[in-house]
């Protein structure tokens, strides 16, 4: 299955990570993080340490609800606009009655097998973003409340002051 080239987030920097091959053969994993003015990119340096110290495989995808990437982590090229379609369709299947993903963060999680994803609504000025983080190896308890505090301080970095 070939999945649509996802083009760049105007706030990515893109760079493949060389040397780490990814259980599907031998495509490479994208490492894309925010530019370096953006205030973003602390918070995704610490989800991408936080995910390297986990044993099991891990990804994780910030892009906005239309899809463009914004950082990626542990995902193939081909992965990434999978990942952001199912990420949408998810959260969008949701159960009606959280609160509303354009004034909070709100949060879906999803398990199969033992590989736990947990999908957080980040609202911005001016758009949404979707944060996507799956780890194995972890609670699914621990890894939504990461996921929604590391979704909560995006969300202050991104309408708070400059």
């Amino acid at each position: 299955m070939t999945a649509d080239l996802v083009s760049p987030h105007p706030l990515a920097r893109g760079v493949s990570r060389p040397g780490r091959v990814p259980r599907r053969g031998r495509e490479k994993l994208v490492e894309q993080s925010p530019g370096p003015g953006s205030p973003v990119a602390p918070l995704w340096a610490s989800l991408v340490d936080v995910l390297g110290a986990i044993d099991g495989p891990t990804s994780a995808l910030l892009a906005t609800a239309d899809g463009d990437a914004v950082a990626v982590h542990g995902l193939t090229q081909d992965d990434i606009a999978r990942v952001a379609r199912q990420s949408r369709a998810a959260f969008a299947a949701r159960a009606a009655g959280g609160p509303d993903p354009e004034h909070a963060v709100d949060t879906v999680e999803l398990t199969v097998g033992m590989c736990h994803t947990v999908i957080a609504s980040v609202p911005s000025a001016g758009e949404r973003h979707l944060l996507t983080v799956s780890a194995q190896g972890v609670s699914v308890q621990v890894l939504e409340a990461w996921t929604r505090r590391l979704a909560d301080d995006i969300h202050l970095a991104l309408t708070g002051p400059a």
